[in-house]
């Protein structure tokens, strides 16, 4: 079985259209799904399956995916601009923006948020700022604000996918993101992937980088959820040692902390099983 989409739609946002989907039993514990940079609602695809038990609700990022491409954007208008208000289209109406919105249109009490990558640090934020509506993070591979270095870094990228596309960045994020064994014993994984990045819009794409470049750390005591932190013990991106250090940030708090073992970057494509097992048992506890 892939997946049971209940609903679907195009939702008119200040970002511009945004793809939803849900799926799974309205009566189950709620779980809002947040990809990361050159994700898509199908980062998630190798769960769902296993998942029907539980209110699944998906979206693709503004420029990511199905959604349309903003102007401009920020680490704090996925945020902000959920507080605010849109007109719909299709079966979902308004009020509909970005991540805070979702939760309240869905009424998704008790709400657990599965986050990915850079999708981590959106989802934080969210957390840090409204604290109620969610009480449960599950992070895989999160990231913080970067060093002025890695700000530079960034927006060169940015400025790399606009002049050669997704084509010419694909690869090598690709090498970077993936175990070593992934890469060589599973070309099936790696070419989803690929496929994952080259179909995205390269301006969407660049807009996250530049986002990235100018994004700022969470207040990360206004933070109160039970979280679970997942790296790969060859995380590139969110090493072992960075997740321990954001488990110290939220030491406040509840925090479980797991390492895959023989896995990259990309948790949910490299170890499914694994990934499921972790967010049954979080959403459960």
């Amino acid at each position: 079985m892939a997946s049971l989409i209940s609903s679907y739609g195009i939702v008119k946002s200040s970002s511009g259209k945004l793809c939803y989907e849900q799926e799974g039993n309205k009566d189950g514990p709620a779980v809002l799904f947040i990809h990361g940079l050159g994700g898509t609602t199908n980062t998630y695809q190798p769960l769902v399956s296993s998942l029907q038990d539980f209110h699944l609700v998906r979206f693709d990022w503004a420029g990511h995916g199905r959604s349309s491409v903003p102007q401009k954007t920020s680490i704090d208008s996925y945020v902000e601009d959920a507080e605010g208000k849109c007109q719909s289209t299709k079966a979902i109406p308004e009020p509909c923006q970005q991540m805070a919105a979702v939760i309240k249109y869905f009424d998704l009490k008790d709400a657990t948020v599965v986050e990915h990558s850079l999708g981590c640090l959106v989802a934080m934020t969210l957390a840090a700022k409204q604290a109620s509506l969610l009480s449960r993070l599950i992070l895989y591979g999160p990231v913080k604000s970067l060093p002025q270095a890695g700000r530079d870094g960034a927006k060169g990228r940015a400025e790399n996918v606009r002049k050669g596309g997704m084509a010419t960045m694909a690869d090598t994020v690709i090498g970077n993101a993936f175990a070593a064994g992934t890469l060589k014993d599973r070309p099936k994984t790696v070419a989803f992937g690929r496929e994952l990045l080259c179909r995205q819009d390269a301006e969407g794409y660049a807009l996250v980088f530049l986002a990235l470049a100018e994004s700022k750390d969470p207040d990360w005591s206004a933070i109160k959820a039970q979280t679970t932190i997942i790296s790969g013990s060859e995380d590139k991106v969110s090493t072992p040692a960075l997740c321990k250090i954001i488990a110290e940030f939220l030491g406040h708090t509840t925090v479980n902390l797991v390492t895959f073992e023989g896995v990259g970057h990309w948790h949910t494509l490299e170890n499914s099983s694994e990934s499921e097992k972790v967010l049954k048992n979080a959403v459960k506890s």
